[in-house]
């Protein structure tokens, strides 16, 4: 008898898709892993579930869109071991640090994604990874293209930079201040909030245990980036997170 795997529909490298996949791995979900190429993910994504962005979890016949949708759906479906905590006022402060971050995760990208970018063979690379070595040559060849137009759709300039700088750093601040008491973000333990910040602030270090690892050496805008934060102390409640709980991956071949 086929078993059922929840599909999973993602970027390797990209935040929103990383929160699904964390998820999921967290509760020892088996599941199946489409990965897409950003840029012509679209000409798959649009006739198919009429929208460009990524997570998307297909399960028993359900189609769940972007990224807190499908959490909610995960906990629900899979509750242990649970991200939500139990008591209310608990659970209610960590779907809004949820969002809050969510909120802010654009931000954030436009202002990495404008120092990464330029290096054409490098982040087309990181985009391509997985795939076969002659799809990430096409890629890179083709990738000042696929620039322009990711610079077009996630409004990447100097402004927006600027703007995703100082949202960055008053989220590794966010981190430091609520998580001294006990290490985690609410309550005493790990939660859908920890796991959205440590997510949307995963381009500040570059954790080890993140599954699509940009590879050493980094040009000179890559190390750029990370070089800006590399003294916040907010690193270490990311690399914690990552180290402590991210785990292994449960992504099954059908």
């Amino acid at each position: 008898m086929a078993v059922n795997y929840p599909e999973l529909w993602q970027f390797r490298f990209s935040m929103y898709p990383e929160k699904a996949r964390w998820a999921l791995d967290y509760k020892s979900v088996p599941h199946v892993r489409r990965s897409l190429l950003p840029g012509p993910h679209a000409l798959t994504l649009m006739p198919r579930f009429g929208q460009k962005t990524m997570p998307i979890l297909c399960h028993d016949g359900r189609v769940l869109k972007n990224s807190g949708t499908v959490l909610d759906y995960v906990e629900r479906t899979w509750p242990d071991p649970p991200l939500y905590p139990v008591d209310p006022q608990q659970r209610a402060q960590a779907l809004e640090i949820q969002k809050w971050f969510d909120d802010i995760g654009p931000a954030l990208r436009r202002a990495a994604f404008f120092e990464w970018l330029p290096h054409t063979e490098y982040a087309a690379r990181v985009f391509a990874m997985g795939f076969a070595e002659w799809q990430q040559k096409v890629y890179a060849f083709a990738f000042p293209c696929v620039r322009a137009v990711m610079r077009m759709d996630m409004h990447i300039g100097a402004n927006g930079a600027e703007t995703g700088r100082e949202l960055t750093k008053e989220a590794l601040d966010f981190v430091v201040r609520h998580a001294t008491k006990t290490g985690y973000l609410v309550g005493n333990r790990f939660s859908i909030a920890d796991l959205t910040a440590a997510t949307v602030l995963q381009p500040t270090c570059l954790p080890p245990e993140y599954p699509a690892l940009a590879p050493e050496p980094r040009p000179a805008g890559w190390q750029h980036w990370l070089k800006r934060w590399q003294d916040h102390p907010g690193l270490d409640y990311v690399r914690r997170m990552y180290r402590d709980h991210r785990g292994q991956s449960c992504a099954v071949s059908e």
